[in-house]
């Protein structure tokens, strides 16, 4: 649920997850496995998403 809307938010600001990576300071690699399931999604890079796209973490990521 939480990539579902997270790639929904990146579509309705035409955000790419590349621009993304590189806007967050996460290597591309990085980004792509966490959207595959690879790797988790690391709490600093959970700030770093969620402050570039102005959204709440909790909102974006939930409680975990």
């Amino acid at each position: 649920a939480v990539l579902m809307k997270l790639e929904e938010i990146l579509k309705e600001k035409k955000l790419s997850k590349l621009k993304l990576a590189l806007s967050t300071q996460i290597a591309p690699s990085d980004l792509y496995c966490a959207f595959n399931g690879k790797k988790p999604f690391y709490p600093k890079w959970k700030k770093r998403i969620a402050d570039f796209i102005n959204i709440d973490e909790t909102e974006l990521f939930g409680d975990c």
